[in-house]
């Protein structure tokens, strides 16, 4: 059984070799050219995460990003007036968000840190974001308790996680590829199903990868201290499960934006949470 140092070590050899969203884009990584594309690519794949990230409503206010990654929600905290900060376990994620807001000419840093361990004293930000990060810590009820000790009162964590009752978890994930693939069999598990291939790894790498219900979401931050919470469902593409990829494919229909954003809203990859602390 992996230990949470083996998790944490999993997770830097993968986005060290492939840095998180390097797919989307092309051309130099740590300059401008190349992270405008990556800003682009952000917006085209998942445009809905603006409004539920807030990038707008944080102009003057202390913002603790949490998993910064090359920094794309860093630097639209900062493009936005926030005092932004970020932190990620990968030191070339650091080094790369560093450089990418250098590049853009914007305030604000990132530093190598444990979203489990946060090195800030109490009551040091107003909002803290985290999107797509926590289902890869394994101490994700230790980071949330850190999250919401560095919040001031009445300070808010908006926090995105992957869906356990997705379309894509139970149709691709667990029905395709668990199931008709026969790597539910080879891995004795849905934890290595989704380790060995939720996320792109050129070299082989298995980070954890672990999904959440709504309810679950919300007990795991009322456990760390928080109080109101909401958790919506966001995202779907007519790629996301072998059947609609198919009739996507062939049919203008299983492409209608408004369409997707219904399906989305039902049976999403994406669980957002909103919480104040």
């Amino acid at each position: 059984m992996s230990t949470a140092t083996d998790y944490k070590k999993a997770a830097v050899e993968c986005w060290s070799a492939d840095p998180c969203g390097a797919v989307a884009s092309e051309g130099e990584l740590g300059t401008r050219p190349y992270f405008e594309r990556l800003l682009q690519a952000r917006h085209d794949y998942a445009p809905w995460m603006e409004a539920s990230l807030g990038y707008d409503e944080t102009g003057g206010r202390d913002v603790l990003d949490v998993g910064c990654g090359q920094g794309i929600d860093l630097a639209r905290y900062a493009m936005a007036g926030a005092n932004a900060v970020g932190v990620d376990l990968t030191p070339r994620h650091v080094m790369l968000a560093n450089a990418h807001l250098a590049a853009l000419r914007l305030t604000g840093g990132a530093i190598v840190s444990d979203a489990e361990a946060l090195p800030f004293a109490d009551r040091s930000f107003d909002r803290a974001s985290s999107n797509g990060v926590l289902h890869h810590t394994p101490g994700i009820a230790a980071a949330l308790r850190e999250i919401h000790r560095i919040l001031r009162p009445r300070g808010e964590a908006r926090i995105i996680l992957y869906n356990r009752n997705s379309f894509h978890y139970w149709l691709t994930q667990v029905l395709y590829r668990g199931v008709l693939h026969g790597e539910l069999f080879r891995e004795g598990s849905m934890a290595g199903v989704l380790s060995s291939g939720v996320e792109y790894s050129h070299i082989g790498a298995r980070p954890l990868v672990r999904v959440y219900s709504p309810d679950e979401v919300r007990r795991l931050l009322a456990d760390a201290g928080f109080g109101t919470s909401t958790v919506s469902v966001r995202h779907y593409n007519y790629r996301d499960t072998p059947v609609t990829a198919i009739l996507g494919s062939r049919l203008k229909a299983f492409r209608d934006e408004r369409l997707l954003d219904r399906l989305g809203r039902v049976g999403g990859w994406y669980l957002v949470a909103r919480a104040l602390a």
